[in-house]
C-alpha cells in the first residue's frame, strides 16, 4: 500500500516538476521570471491556513462530540497519532507543489500579450450570439438580474476559491481511495496547464467586463452598467474585482491572483473537476458541488468574466483530461499490483543475508 502510495504522488509531483520547468523557461525567453517571493509565500500561508481550519474542526468534534475527560490527551492521541504523522508526511510534498504551482499560472496569466495579442474576443462574441440567438447574458437577466441574486451569485463565485485551497487540501490528505486521489491531481495540474495556460495564451481574450476598458468595444455596456448599480444597492464582490484586475494590468503588477484571460473558463473547469472527483467521494457530495458547478457556470456569464463558449470549452476539454487521467491512474494502479506480486517472498533464513 505503501509503496503505491509513493509511486502515485512521484507520478503526480513529476507531473507538476515537468509543467513547471516548462513554463519557467518559456518565461524567461521573453525575459520574465517565474517566481515571486511574495506570491510564493502569500500561497504557502493560504495552504497553511486551510490545515490549521481542519485541525481546529478536528478538535472542535472531539470538544463537541466525543467530550473527552482530558480533552488534550484526546487530541494528541487521535490527531497527533504516528498514522496521522505518516499522514502529514505524505500529503506535503502534494501540498508544497500546489502552492509554488499557483504563483507560476498567475506570472504566465500575468504575460499573456508576451506570447499572443488579445485577438480572440470578437470571435466568441458572434459565436455565443450564433448559438444563442443573442447575448447569453441577456437570457439569463430576466431570471438573475435582480441586485439581490446577484450579489449571492458573486459572493459564491468568490468561494470558487475554496475549491483550489481548502479542495487541494481535502485531496493531498484523501488516502482512501488512491487511484482517485491520483486522478485529481493529475487532472488538476493538467487542467490548470492545458486550459489555463496553453489555450488561454492560444485563444487569448479579455472577457465582456474588460471588452470596452481594453478592446474599446462597448457591446457588454448594458451588462456592465447594470452590475455597477446593482453593487449601489447591494454588495456585488465582483466589480470591484474587476476593476482591481484592470489597474494591476495597467501596473503590469503580476502577484498571485493577477492577469486577465477569459477563454476557457478556469472558474468552470475547476468547478467541473472538483464535481466529479467528488461524485466518487460520496453521492451527497457530488450532488452538492453539481450544483455549485451550475452556479459557476451561469455566475460566469451574468457577471460578465465570460463569454458562454468559455465555459463550454472549459467543460469539454476537462472532461477529456479526466477520463484521460482517470486511464492513467488505473493503469498505473494495475502496473503497481503487478510489481507487487512479482517481488520475492524475502523468508528469515534469507533476511540476514539482505540486510
Amino acid at each position: 500500500m505503501l509503496s503505491r502510495i509513493a509511486r502515485a504522488d512521484k507520478i503526480i509531483l513529476s507531473l507538476a516538476s515537468l509543467i513547471a520547468i516548462t513554463v519557467v523557461v518559456a518565461l524567461a525567453s521573453r525575459g520574465v521570471f517565474a517566481f515571486r517571493i511574495d506570491s510564493v509565500t502569500s500561497n504557502l500561508g493560504l495552504y497553511a491556513s486551510c490545515i490549521l481550519m481542519y485541525l481546529a474542526y478536528r478538535v472542535g468534534r472531539i470538544m463537541i462530540v466525543e467530550r473527552p475527560e482530558d480533552l488534550t490527551q484526546a487530541v494528541l492521541d487521535q490527531e497527533f497519532s504516528a498514522e496521522k504523522r505518516r499522514s502529514f508526511m505524505r500529503a506535503l510534498p502534494v501540498l508544497l507543489a500546489l502552492a509554488l504551482f499557483m504563483p507560476i499560472f498567475s506570472t504566465i496569466k500575468s504575460n499573456i500579450e508576451l506570447f499572443q495579442e488579445y485577438s480572440w474576443d470578437l470571435n466568441f462574441v458572434e459565436l455565443d450570439r450564433t448559438i444563442h440567438g443573442t447575448d447569453p447574458w441577456r437570457i439569463l437577466q430576466p431570471i438573475l438580474g435582480f441586485p439581490i441574486v446577484s450579489s449571492i451569485l458573486a459572493f459564491l463565485y468568490q468561494v470558487w476559491l475554496l475549491l483550489i485551497y481548502a479542495g487541494g487540501t481535502f485531496f493531498a490528505f484523501y488516502h482512501r481511495d488512491q487511484i482517485l486521489r491520483q486522478r485529481y491531481f493529475t487532472a488538476y495540474f493538467l487542467i490548470w496547464s492545458v486550459n489555463g495556460m496553453l489555450l488561454a495564451i492560444m485563444l487569448a481574450s479579455v472577457g465582456p467586463c474588460f471588452l470596452e476598458p481594453l478592446l474599446g468595444r462597448d457591446d457588454f455596456m448594458p451588462l456592465m452598467s447594470y452590475l455597477n448599480e446593482a453593487n449601489r444597492q447591494y454588495p456585488v464582490a465582483v466589480v470591484d474585482i474587476q476593476q482591481a484586475l484592470l489597474d494591476w494590468h495597467f501596473t503590469n503588477d503580476q502577484g498571485l491572483g493577477r492577469g486577465i484571460t477569459a477563454m476557457p473558463s478556469m472558474h468552470v473547469s475547476m468547478a467541473f473537476l472538483f464535481y466529479m472527483a467528488m461524485r466518487h467521494v460520496s453521492p451527497l457530495a457530488g450532488k452538492i458541488f453539481g450544483a455549485f458547478f451550475l452556479i459557476i457556470l451561469v455566475s460566469s456569464v451574468h457577471l460578465g468574466f465570460h463569454y458562454a463558449v468559455d465555459g463550454y470549452v472549459s467543460i469539454l476539454t476537462t472532461a477529456i483530461i479526466w477520463k484521460a487521467c482517470g486511464w492513467f491512474a488505473s493503469r498505473t494502479a494495475e502496473d503497481s499490483d503487478g510489481m507487487a506480486q512479482q517481488q520475492p517472498t524475502v523468508t528469515e533464513d534469507q533476511a540476514p543475508a539482505l540486510a
